[in-house]
């Protein structure tokens, strides 16, 4: 038992140690990211105490704020993510199971594929444009439309996403594999989505 660790504690340390020098071990979707910040509100500024300086938190209200309306204007459909325990936590090991990587995975689950994406972006499109004219309205629409033209489909959003894909899912078994991928998606996004009742909380 050399440095006092025993056989066991041994091998609980190899796999700590793989963890933490495995650059994907401590990766986050975009989403526990908003729910985390949504979740953990900033604290109030500090007093100053005796001559301990108090935090200054405006470079950190910035990045929320930054966050925040990237999340808003770009990725809006991620608000209707489940909680990560019940969409996240579940869908990774299914997508990884098809020979992706946890990169690739979580790469997928930002940028929706195979999930609603066009009826958010839409809500968040129709919020921002209230209170417009109805010239400017039409305009908006026509703008909205041409945009929905050029969002690329799930399947070129894989194409994106997986490295070599056509090396490593070649052939007709490829495209039944990515077919999968998708229907593995929205499968799992519909399930947690109805065991929250929609609403990020678990359902009864």
């Amino acid at each position: 038992m050399r440095n006092g660790l025993s056989p066991s504690g041994t091998i609980l340390l190899i796999l700590w140690i793989r963890q933490v020098v495995d650059p994907q071990a401590a990766l986050l979707a975009t989403s526990e990211v908003h729910r985390f910040l949504a979740s953990n509100p900033p604290r109030p500024p500090f007093k100053k105490i005796g001559s301990h300086q108090s935090v200054n938190l405006k470079n950190y209200q910035r990045v929320r704020q930054d966050f925040q309306h990237y999340v808003t204007t770009t990725i809006p459909y991620i608000e209707a993510f489940s909680p990560p325990e019940t969409f996240i936590k579940s869908v990774v090991p299914k997508l990884r199971a098809f020979g992706l990587t946890k990169t690739e995975a979580l790469m997928l689950i930002n940028l929706g594929v195979g999930l609603p994406r066009n009826q958010y972006s839409q809500a968040a499109a129709a919020e921002t444009e209230t209170g417009a004219t109805n010239g400017d309205v039409e305009e908006g629409n026509e703008e909205a439309a041409a945009q929905e033209v050029q969002e690329p489909d799930d399947r070129q959003l894989l194409s994106l996403v997986i490295e070599e894909l056509e090396e490593r899912f070649p052939g007709e078994q490829g495209e039944a594999k990515m077919e999968k991928i998708l229907q593995t998606m929205k499968a799992e996004f519909d399930r947690a989505h109805a065991a929250t009742n929609g609403h990020g909380t678990k359902g009864s």
